[in-house]
């Protein structure tokens, strides 16, 4: 089993604001509270280095490398350990919840037994940090999307619900489906 820590809260702007913001890795100690320096660039395998501040446990290091990332969708960093100490990975996922209105979740997932003992001793911890980032986005992704004038705020790009398949037609050279069940002939 894996122990999960989540923060997830809505913002009141498009989800390409909120991504541009969490895209622009370097910049995040201009307006995180639990970050004291990070670097990163968000490419498939590119290193990922984070030192964080969370009350009450002092300053965490977080080295990693990007594992999976979709630009307005998510960004998963993985962080190597030993075999025996389990699995970590670092998850900021967004949300397109209407064209200006989207939600964000950053969290931890801690998998093997003693990442999980590790998840569950200082959860608190990450999850008041948690929340304190994602209260200092909303923060600033809504002040500088007020701050653009009417006209120049854009709408999401990404539709909030995924378009519709069209059904599937037969070919024109294929003969009907005949197929009766039950049928005794």
């Amino acid at each position: 089993m894996a122990y999960k820590i989540e923060a997830r809260i809505g913002i009141a702007a498009p989800i390409d604001d909120v991504y541009d913001i969490i895209a622009d890795i370097d910049s995040w100690t201009s307006w995180s509270p639990i970050h004291q320096a990070v670097s990163g660039k968000l490419s498939f395998g590119a290193p990922f280095h984070s030192e964080e501040k969370f009350e009450g446990l002092g300053i965490w290091e977080i080295d990693g490398f990007i594992a999976d990332w979709t630009p307005l969708s998510h960004i998963h960093i993985t962080v190597p350990k030993k075999f025996f100490e389990g699995k970590l990975v670092r998850y900021f996922e967004f949300e397109s919840l209407s064209q200006t209105g989207s939600a964000f979740s950053v969290g931890a997932l801690f998998s093997g037994f003693l990442s999980e003992r590790e998840g569950r001793r200082f959860g608190r911890y990450f999850r008041a940090g948690f929340e304190s980032f994602s209260e200092a986005l909303k923060t600033k992704v809504e002040a500088e999307y007020l701050a653009k004038p009417p006209e120049q705020r854009g709408k999401a790009s990404k539709p909030p619900t995924v378009p519709e398949v069209p059904l599937k037609k037969e070919a024109p050279w294929a003969p009907p489906k005949r197929w009766k069940i039950g049928s005794t002939r």
